[in-house]
């Protein structure tokens, strides 16, 4: 997987990590929060110059994140129920520049989804970020924990109706499956997915990707990744 994502990028194809770092590159952020933190993050390598906050409704998690040191401060918090001002206390209530979900919406209803997107734009006065399978992609409990089962699937038009910004990632639907994984073990079908990345144009034509990442600019200003230049992408933000 690390060589398949190494020749992504390399294709000018982005993951979330990227996308994650030309946000942060390009753009005045301090702080951010994590919501569904887990036990690594795409943040973690911008500290100690980022402030981040790492959330998550199940204490286990969070205890698991902090044993990782993935995050400067943590709040046990249910998006959905509680009150979420407590996420922002570490910022002395000010809001965040950036609200991140790297596979999370998937694991809530549609309804239950959109609620939490909802919630995400009260903690930050910049940027939302979310991370998620292009499409229903059956998952059931993984090691017994039934929080891991995903409940709804996800197209671009459900985050451009509601003013996000979307790419494709992580290669193509067609060849990928399962956690990502490529669904034939036959020799060359990594090499063959990344090529037919880069000829579908996935992060542009994100129908086509097996994730989606997605960015929405709370001030109503469209994000911008950039024009492509001697085969690099730039990033150029307002």
């Amino acid at each position: 997987m690390k060589v398949s994502t190494a020749a992504l990028r390399w294709f000018g194809v982005p993951n979330a990590e990227e996308h994650t770092a030309r946000l942060v590159r390009g753009s005045e952020i301090r702080t951010a929060v994590d919501i569904g933190c887990g036990t690594s993050s795409h943040l973690t390598r911008f500290r100690p110059r980022l402030v981040t906050v790492g959330v998550d409704a199940f204490e286990g998690a969070v205890e698991a994140s902090r044993a990782a040191g993935a995050h400067d401060h943590y709040r046990v918090i249910d998006m959905l129920h509680d009150e979420v001002e407590p996420v922002l206390e570490p910022f002395g209530g000010e809001l965040c520049d950036l609200v991140t979900l790297y596979g999370v919406v998937e694991h809530f209803t549609k309804a239950e989804g959109l609620k939490l997107l909802e919630r995400c734009e009260r903690l930050t006065s910049k940027y939302i970020l979310v991370e998620t399978p292009n499409g229903f992609v059956a998952q059931g409990p993984e090691y017994g924990n039934e929080r891991q089962r995903h409940l709804s699937g996800w197209f671009a038009h459900d985050f451009e109706g509601l003013g996000y910004s979307v790419y494709g990632t992580t290669g193509t639907k067609l060849l990928r499956g399962y956690n990502a994984d490529l669904k034939s073990t036959l020799r060359g079908a990594m090499t063959l997915d990344v090529l037919l990345s880069y000829a579908l144009r996935i992060e542009r034509r994100p129908q086509h990707a097996f994730n989606l990442l997605a960015i929405k600019d709370v001030r109503g200003v469209p994000p911008r990744l950039g024009a492509r230049r001697s085969g690099q992408e730039k990033l150029s933000c307002r």
